[in-house]
Parts: C-alpha cells; structure tokens; sequence
C-alpha cells in the first residue's frame, strides 16, 4: 500500500469512528461531569471514570500529533518557500530553472504539484558532462515522481506519531528508498554508476549538501557503497525503539477503541458513596 493510500485509509477509519463511537463517549463524559461536582474524591472508585480517562489520555495524545504534524509540516513548507524565493533564480522553461550563483553547487526538486528542478550555476560548472547528467537524470526521478509530495507526506506521518520511535526510522528508511530509486534510475540510464557516485563526492566535499542529493555525509558513503557494489540497504530498527513502539501503539488502539469494547455502565449514587457532599447532590436517592 502505497503512502497516500495509506493516510487515505486512515483518514476514512478515522472519520467513520467519529462517526459512530464519539457522540456517545461524549454523552457519557458529559454525564460523568454534571453528576461528580468533585470527581476524584466522589467517583474515583467508578471504573467508568477510569475507562474516561483512559479514553480521552489516548485521544489528546493522538490529537496532539495531529496537530504538531500540520503545524511542523505548515512551517517546512513556509521556509521552503522563503529559502527558494531568496535564491536568485532564472526560470528556463516549467521543468528546470537556474540558481544563478557560481559559489553555490547544489541541485534539487521543489515543487509539490508542480515539482520543478533547480541546478546552480556553481555545480553547472564544476561538474564533467555525465556526472552534470546524472545528478539531472537523478533530480528528473524526483520530478516525475512527485517526491517532494511524497516526502511531505512521509515527513507528516513520522510527526503525527512521533510519540513511536520506530515510526521515525521507518520515515528514514523510506525517503532512503526514494533516494535508491533515483539513484537506480540515473544509473540506468546512463549506462554506469560512476558518474552520479562521483558527482555526489563532489558535492560532499563542496559542502553544498541538499536533500535532494544527500541529507548527511554518512548517507553520501551508503549511497556510494551501494552504487559500486550493488548492497541493498536494510531497514533497521533498534530493539528498544520497537519495544517502545510496539508497547505506546498496543495502548494508543485499546485507548481509541475503549467505546467499543468497554460499554458504560449505569451507576446509581447512593448516600454511602457521596455522604460527605450530600449537600451537593441533586435528587441523590
């Protein structure tokens, strides 16, 4: 299942939970709170209370990564956009444009709906013919398909469930594929890897790293590796990572289907059980 057939899934589970299960969990903590003026002291050994608490613990967590996912997303698009608007750019066509800067040695894809490519000037010239038409064969991958998108959405899910380290390294891992595939493709269709695995030192060594080539130098090496001798990467996530994963998702799905399988109970209250804010109590019988 591809990424956005993925958030689309969750999305539509989503809505239809809201749909069904919310109002009545919403009913029921209404209820709980009008008839417990001091909740913890009268109603505390109500396992319904506890139940509620449960509930709503998962969904402010889930909440919260929502929120943080479009608020992080929202500010990566907006210093994109400052980033690529300070360059000094000449458009060349809708595909390609040029950062029209000989210090700067840099090309990479921006663009969501409409990704285009931007190579420097800098790189234009330090590059030999095939290793120039590589990166462009590389940054031509991106285009196509849509990866800036795809990292967006990639970006948003790691950050709407940052609470779960293993999802972080599953994001890692993912983009890393992207990178293969353009990689592979640039490659392929030159005919040899050397070029593009040569024009990424370069770059390494300029210092101009930009996520369309490499994120770090470590990944440059990996990347490098893989292109001469054809090692496939492995996704790896560290034990203790996916304990903990494992352990806050198993607790995230019992707290959001609690409506489904915990039914509330009818509590009668009783003189015993709120004698000491009798005075509190309306048609406490």
């Amino acid at each position: 299942m591809t990424l956005p057939a993925l958030l689309l899934a969750l999305v539509i589970l989503s809505a239809a939970w809201s749909t069904h299960a919310l109002p009545g969990v919403v009913s029921l903590t209404t209820d709980a709170l009008e008839a417990c003026q001091t909740l913890f002291v009268r109603c505390v050994e109500l396992a319904s209370v506890a139940k509620l608490f449960f509930f709503w613990s998962g969904t402010l967590l889930a909440s919260t990564g929502l929120v943080y996912a479009v608020f992080k997303a929202g500010k990566n698009i907006a210093a994109t956009r400052r980033a690529v608007s300070a360059l000094p750019i000449k458009h060349n066509g809708k595909s390609v444009a040029l950062i029209m800067d000989s210090s700067l040695k840099t090309a990479f894809t921006c663009g969501f709906l409409r990704p285009r490519i931007y190579i420097s000037t800098g790189l234009l010239n330090s590059l030999e013919k095939d290793e120039l038409r590589a990166v462009f064969l590389h940054e031509l991958k991106h285009k196509k398909g849509f990866d800036p998108l795809r990292f967006l959405v990639i970006g948003f899910i790691r950050d709407a469930f940052f609470y779960l380290p293993a999802v972080r390294h599953l994001a890692s891992f993912a983009r890393l594929k992207k990178e293969h595939e353009a990689d592979d493709t640039a490659a392929s269709r030159l005919g040899e890897p050397l070029s593009l695995a040569s024009a990424m030192i370069k770059v390494a060594r300029e210092g101009g790293l930009y996520a369309a080539l490499a994120e770090n130098t470590e990944q440059v090496t990996g990347r490098v590796r893989r292109l001469i001798e054809g090692r496939e990467a492995k996704l790896k996530v560290p034990a203790k990572a996916a304990v903990v994963s494992l352990f806050a998702a198993t607790a995230l799905l019992l707290s959001l289907s609690m409506p489904i399988y915990a039914a509330p109970e009818a509590h009668e209250c009783t003189i015993e059980k709120c004698e000491t804010h009798a005075d509190l109590v309306r048609d406490c019988k």
